[in-house]
């Protein structure tokens, strides 16, 4: 058993000069939600997996805590303050009660779930409800490896009769988050009661989990430098997401509009190009070309 990725989520200082950057890679924009914990998002939406760009716009909101006394804001916060990242990861879910139940048989004691309730708005500026139930599994001594379980109240309106935007990068999902730890047998221990022994695999300098969507990797500060060449030295603490890989159906496609757009980017292979962490979110972005769209 594994939850799939279902999407990072990306703290920004800047909403608005996100989306404008987001659109210099390629990415059209999706939908927008306004949270009432003092947030706001804007979603970048693929088949079956997205990326949420999310900024404090109403601080006096941040230090709200829902039943469990977890405050959500507080820790994009903590990530901003960092210069932005991927404060944490979503999982899928579909049943909430029984997810809930076999996190809890893996040795997990999550808080109980939480439902949010708010008004969104599309990319037409059309407002509709909007909701989710969230299962936040936390460790505060480690608090930017948080993953949560997300179940879509309403998943019909982010992908209204299965459409999502054609974006002009090609990318249509997200293959894989990358992680740094300074120690690595501390923190598989989390990702090991929440996706399974199972899905675990050790690799040269940490750790692969197979989840049902996107892959995650857990590895040392240098394997990641390695692994991913635009990456550079980086810190070796705390534990957190440094970089997303994302599938493309057109890899030269995305480069041209990059070159078009000014978009610093460096060709790693004729298969793969990475964007500087420094372009977006400060998260390093590896664009992959889907091999079998080649043929």
């Amino acid at each position: 058993m594994s939850f799939g990725v279902d999407h990072p989520v990306v703290a920004v200082s800047d909403l608005a000069s996100a989306r404008t950057q987001a659109n210099a890679l390629g990415f059209l924009g999706g939908i927008h939600y306004v949270h009432p914990w003092g947030t706001e998002n804007e979603l970048i939406l693929f088949g079956d997996t997205f990326i949420e760009l999310i900024a404090i716009t109403r601080p006096a909101l941040a230090g709200f805590g829902d039943a469990n006394g977890f405050r959500f804001a507080r820790l994009i916060e903590a990530r901003i303050r960092m210069g932005g990242g991927v404060a944490m990861a979503a999982l899928h879910s579909k049943d909430m009660e029984h997810d809930h139940a076999l996190i809890e048989a893996q040795g997990f004691a999550p808080w109980s779930p939480i439902t949010f309730e708010w008004q969104a708005r599309n990319d037409n500026g059309e407002l509709f409800d909007s909701g989710v139930i969230l299962d936040f599994l936390h460790d505060p001594a480690q608090p930017f490896l948080t993953q949560f379980l997300c179940q879509q109240l309403h998943p019909e309106l982010l992908r209204p009769n299965g459409y999502f935007p054609e974006h002009p990068n090609g990318v249509y999902r997200v293959s894989a988050l990358w992680y740094v730890s300074d120690e690595l047998e501390r923190d598989i221990h989390f990702f090991r009661i929440i996706h399974g022994e199972d899905r675990i695999s050790a690799v040269d300098g940490g750790y692969h989990i197979a989840t049902d969507k996107a892959d995650i990797w857990l590895v040392s500060p240098a394997q990641a430098s390695a692994r991913l060449p635009s990456l550079g030295s980086i810190a070796t603490s705390p534990p957190r997401a440094v970089a997303i890989s994302l599938e493309t159906t057109d890899l030269e496609a995305a480069i041209q509009g990059w070159q078009r757009n000014d978009v610093a980017f460096e060709r790693i292979s004729s298969l793969a190009a990475e964007v500087p962490a420094v372009v977006l979110g400060n998260t390093l972005l590896r664009f992959e070309q889907c091999e079998d769209c080649l043929w």
